[in-house]
């Protein structure tokens, strides 16, 4: 039932980043709810988890996209695993380590959606435009994922206190 549950939730950050997440963008960039969600995930409770909710998510995002199914599951995987090469040194996560890994991940899964993109045949974008976006994106993921990484906590702590159902 708890993965039901976050499923769920991992559902609903992709609706939200679909729908309502490009009406709250900065300079043409918008937040990426389902990265800062594998970041958070990936430093409470480690690279394989993250990289399990990374494709998870990366699927979902894939499936509301017009183009093929892979490219943001890659992405995503990307992101978890720049995560972990962080994580695996320290015990727990801070704001300001979460927050630059969410900067880090952003850059990561900007750069593989641009190669993805590129041996896939689609149409490319210009190199600056890329850069201008990739830098604001990354900035609003380092912001979010402080927040992120909170509520992430308290909902693993309410969790574990829920009765296991069948």
């Amino acid at each position: 039932m708890k993965r039901v549950a976050a499923l769920g939730v991992m559902l609903a950050l992709v609706l939200v980043q679909v729908t309502w997440a490009p009406h709250a963008s900065i300079g043409g960039a918008f937040p990426n709810l389902v990265l800062v969600a594998v970041v958070a995930i990936t430093w409470m409770r480690g690279v394989r988890a993250g990289l399990a909710w990374a494709c998870i998510g990366g699927v979902l995002l894939d499936l509301t996209a017009s183009g093929p199914v892979g490219p943001h599951a890659l992405a995503l995987l990307t992101v978890a695993f720049v995560t972990s090469l962080w994580a695996r040194n320290f015990e727990r996560a801070h704001a300001l380590q979460a927050a630059l890994t969410a900067a880090a991940g952003s850059a990561a899964y900007s750069l593989s959606l641009v190669v993805t993109d590129g041996f896939l045949g689609l149409p490319g974008t210009d190199a600056v435009v890329v850069i201008r976006l990739t830098v604001a994106t990354a900035i609003y993921n380092a912001l979010l994922a402080p927040f992120a990484l909170e509520a992430f906590t308290r909902w693993r702590a309410i969790i574990r206190e829920a009765p296991e159902t069948a």
